[in-house]
């Protein structure tokens, strides 16, 4: 937790942690897909890949992040029985000079900051 006080993103870390928790049905757990948050950004190398994992390691709620240098695209695997903040994951983003230029989540297709 020190290390998430410590980064420039902490509002949007917080943001992040005031995740909501959903009740668990087998409809949601046939679709865990349902729950990825699926961002294209402009540009991505293997930097950018580094820069992004190690900012969304560790951050409660996220089981994976997984980057396409290839398809520029940067895809967030909650926790089981965790929906994460759109709004949170694009302010993280943000704090590290990576906008999304697209977000794709559970709740609706962004290509500016969202709402909530």
């Amino acid at each position: 937790m020190s290390k998430l006080f410590r980064s420039t993103g902490f509002v949007a870390g917080l943001m992040l942690l005031a995740v909501s928790i959903f009740a668990h049905s087998p409809a949601q757990a046939a679709s865990a897909e349902k729950t990825n948050i699926v961002m294209t950004v402009g540009e991505m190398c293997g930097g950018c890949v580094t820069k992004i994992t190690k900012r969304f390691d560790g951050v409660a709620g996220i089981a994976k992040v997984q980057c396409s240098i290839e398809k520029k695209s940067v895809t967030l695997i909650p926790k089981k029985d965790v929906r994460l903040s759109p709004k949170g994951v694009w302010e993280i983003m943000e704090s590290i000079g990576k906008t999304p230029k697209k977000m794709v989540t559970p709740t609706g297709t962004f290509t500016s900051k969202p709402k909530a």
